[in-house]
């Protein structure tokens, strides 16, 4: 099997990297089978504090589906499957109980940015674009886009950017909140991505995970249940050995040493 993805560890930080290059790293069959494939491997994986997702070069990041390999599959079933594979992934990206950092080393089209609306926090390269382009295919996003996107940005800015399907810089996307953060090049990008995931990797594993989890349960369910949820995580966390150094820690003055089981 080709190596699609590529899925490399160190440290306890993961790095998914999108590895076709030569189709501005859009994703054929087999690529996103092993973005699905690689999702599931970092759940399983206990030892993996932060996962960074990114692609090849410095031209793009991911520009979606593979139109190329899919213009040869008009079926009905073609459609299931690109919707079902990716749609299921970006769902388990989502509620890994660890952060995901996107590394938008270049351009994100399509079905790329729908795969940044599932990622925790957001950095890319100056010169990177970004188009929500599946209108200009005839087609709404598939992969889970729009839900994600409203939750983000906003009904305007989701009707804006879906119905317009209008190329924007990363300047503008850090302006409406996409991304947090624009730095200069794809080696300032790699730096300041590796220096945010090594801070995360500092920090109170538990006390993340259920951060992450109360996050994205304030977007979809009812007030009451998130209240629910939210003292539940709290209470279940006041105990923990990790709030306990840090209790004691700052009784004695000092900086808390996280990673207590």
């Amino acid at each position: 099997m080709n190596n699609e993805i590529i899925l490399t560890q160190q440290e306890g930080i993961a790095t998914l990297r999108v590895n076709r290059p030569e189709a501005r790293n859009a994703l054929n069959w087999t690529a996103q089978a092993q973005f699905a494939d690689a999702v599931a491997t970092i759940q399983a994986d206990t030892a993996v504090r932060v996962l960074i997702i990114t692609g090849t070069g410095n031209k793009a990041f991911v520009s979606g589906g593979d139109l190329k390999e899919l213009s040869q599959h008009p079926e009905r079933e073609a459609g299931e499957r690109l919707n079902r594979v990716m749609r299921d992934a970006l769902v388990q990206l989502t509620q890994l109980p660890i952060p995901v950092i996107a590394a938008v080393n270049g351009d994100a089209f399509g079905g790329g940015c729908e795969i940044l609306t599932a990622c925790d926090l957001r950095l890319a390269a100056s010169h990177a674009r970004f188009c929500f382009a599946q209108v200009r295919n005839a087609l709404c996003t598939g992969w889970g886009g729009t839900g994600r996107l409203v939750n983000l940005l906003g009904q305007a800015r989701a009707l804006d950017l879906l119905l317009t399907a209008r190329i924007f810089t990363a300047e503008e996307a850090q302006q409406m909140g996409l991304v947090q953060q624009v730095v200069a090049d794809n080696v300032d990008l790699e730096t300041a991505v590796t220096q945010l995931a090594h801070a995360l990797t500092q920090l109170p594993q538990h006390a993340l995970a259920a951060s992450k989890q109360l996050i994205y349960a304030a977007s979809q369910e009812a007030p009451t249940d998130v209240n629910q949820l939210e003292t539940k995580l709290f209470v279940d966390l006041w105990a923990e050995p990790d709030h306990l150094e840090a209790l004691a820690a700052f009784q004695q003055k000092r900086k808390p040493i996280f990673g207590h089981q």
